[in-house]
C-alpha cells in the first residue's frame, strides 16, 4: 500500500511529469493487484506475468480423476489432465511472452476449463496481433513435435491421431491433445480464437481494424452457432459433446464484447480526457469523517470524492468504500482510513482510451485530472465516461446514417 506524502511533498506543487507519471504507475500497478478475481489462485509467475487457475479447474481435475470414463486408471488421467493444463498454459505464455516483445503488458493468465485467457493489455497493430495470434498454436506445434519424438524413441505406438483422445497413455494423450489445440485454435476462424484473430489481423492490415473486427465478429458467432448445434447432436447424434456446445457460448459472447470494444475504441480514438471529465464536483479534507462524506453522498449527484490536504489530492474515496465501511466502523471514523489510495492521475491532453478502457482506470476508481502544475482540476468517473460514449456514438451513427 502506497505511503502518504510527507508534509514537504504536499507543499510542493511544481512536480515534474516524470514523478506524476511514476505515481500514476505505482497506482496502477497496485490497483491491477487489488482488483484481481477472488476466484482465482495464483500458482506461478513468469517474466512479470502472475498465472492463477479459476477455481472451477480443481473441479474438472477431480471430476476427470474420479470418473471411469479413460484407460489410462484415475492416476494416468489426472496426469494427463494436469499435463494438458500446462500446455494450455504454455501456450498462452507464447501469446504472452511474444506480447511483451512487442511492448504490449500483459496483466496475467487465467487458467479456465476450457482453456486459458491471457489478458494483453492495449490494441495491438494488426500485424502485431498476426504475430501474437499465431505464437499459441506453435507453442503446442512444437510440444506436440517433442512428445512424438520421445514416444517414436520409447517404440510407443499409440499415439496415433486416429486412436480416440482419452485412450492410451498420459504421453499419447498429450500429443494428440497438442495436435488438437494447434489446429483448432489456428485454423478454424472462430474469433476471438486465435484463428479468428488471425483472420482479424490479416484484414486489418488491408481494410483497418474496425472493420476487421466486426466482419471476424460476425464469422466467429456464425461458427459459435454452429458449434453449438453440433454439439447439440442436430447433425447427428455421434457429433453431440456438450464441451462443444460450452465452447459456442463462450466464443459467441467473447465475439460480441471484442466487437464492442472495437466500437469503443474507434469512438474515442481521437478524444482527449479533457472531453469526458467531469469540471464541477466536490472533495473532501482529510479531516473529515465518514458522516461527513455521506452528507455530501446524499445532497449531491457525485459518488465518488477526491481527499486533500490543503490542494494536494491524498487518495479518492469510492461510494463502495464508503458504504462497506459505514457497515463496519462508527461514522465519526476519518475518511482517510477508508479511502483509496493508489489514484490514477491523468492529464487534461492525455488520449482518453488509455484510461476507460484499462483494469485499472476508470472502471476501478475515478481518474483524478491535474492541469501542469499538480493542481486537480477535474475526474473522469465511469458514469460520466459511459454517458460520454453514448452521446458519442449516437453522434457517430446520426453521421453515418447522413452520409
Amino acid at each position: 500500500m502506497s505511503m502518504l506524502p510527507s508534509p514537504e511533498g504536499n507543499n510542493d506543487r511544481n512536480k515534474t511529469v516524470e514523478e506524476r507519471t511514476k505515481r500514476r504507475s505505482q497506482g496502477s500497478k497496485n490497483a491491477s493487484d487489488s482488483t484481481q478475481s477472488p476466484w482465482s489462485l495464483r500458482v506461478a509467475t513468469v517474466s512479470g506475468i502472475p498465472i492463477r487457475l479459476h477455481f472451477t479447474f480443481f473441479l474438472v481435475v477431480i471430476w476427470f480423476a474420479l470418473a471411469d470414463i479413460n484407460q489410462m486408471g484415475h492416476v494416468g488421467m489426472l496426469l494427463a489432465i494436469l499435463g494438458l493444463f500446462f500446455c494450455v498454459a504454455l501456450h498462452e505464455l507464447g501469446h504472452s511472452l511474444v506480447a511483451q516483445r512487442l511492448g504490449y503488458p500483459v496483466q496475467d493468465i487465467t487458467l479456465y476449463p476450457i482453456g486459458g485467457v491471457a489478458s494483453i493489455e492495449g490494441s495491438p497493430r494488426p500485424r502485431h496481433e498476426l504475430l501474437i495470434a499465431v505464437a499459441g498454436p506453435a507453442v503446442n506445434f512444437v510440444i506436440a513435435v517433442i512428445l512424438n519424438f520421445v514416444l517414436q524413441m520409447t517404440g510407443d505406438g499409440r499415439h496415433n491421431l486416429n486412436v480416440h483422445l482419452l485412450q492410451g497413455e498420459p504421453l499419447a494423450f498429450l500429443y494428440r491433445a497438442n495436435v488438437m489445440l494447434a489446429a483448432f485454435n489456428l485454423l478454424v476462424p472462430a474469433f476471438p480464437m486465435d484463428g479468428g484473430r488471425v483472420l482479424r489481423a490479416t484484414l486489418g492490415i488491408f481494410i483497418g481494424k474496425y472493420r476487421a473486427t466486426r466482419i471476424a465478429a460476425g464469422i466467429g458467432q456464425v461458427i459459435a452457432g454452429l458449434m453449438g448445434l453440433i454439439g447439440l447432436g442436430v447433425f447427428g447424434a455421434q457429433y453431440q459433446n456438450f464441451g462443444l456446445v460450452i465452447i459456442g457460448i463462450f466464443v459467441f459472447f467473447a465475439a460480441a464484447q471484442e466487437r464492442e470494444i472495437e466500437t469503443t475504441e474507434a469512438v474515442i480514438s481521437d478524444q482527449k480526457v479533457e472531453a469526458a471529465m467531469v469540471r464541477d464536483f466536490h472533495t473532501l479534507s482529510v479531516g473529515d469523517t465518514l458522516r461527513r462524506a455521506t452528507e455530501q453522498l446524499l445532497a449531491t449527484n457525485q459518488q465518488d470524492f477526491p481527499v486533500i490536504l490543503g490542494e494536494e489530492v491524498q487518495g479518492v474515496l469510492t461510494r463502495h468504500s464508503l458504504l462497506r465501511a459505514l457497515a463496519t466502523e462508527d461514522d465519526s471514523a476519518y475518511v482517510t482510513g477508508v479511502m483509496e489510495r493508489n489514484v490514477v492521475f491523468a492529464r487534461p491532453e492525455d488520449p482518453l482510451d488509455e484510461y476507460l478502457l484499462r483494469a485499472d482506470g476508470v472502471r476501478r476508481a475515478p481518474v483524478l485530472v491535474t492541469d501542469a502544475s499538480g493542481k486537480l482540476i477535474g475526474m473522469v468517473t465511469s458514469e460520466n465516461a459511459m454517458e460520454f460514449l453514448m452521446i458519442r456514438q449516437i453522434s457517430e451513427s446520426r453521421n453515418a446514417t447522413r452520409k
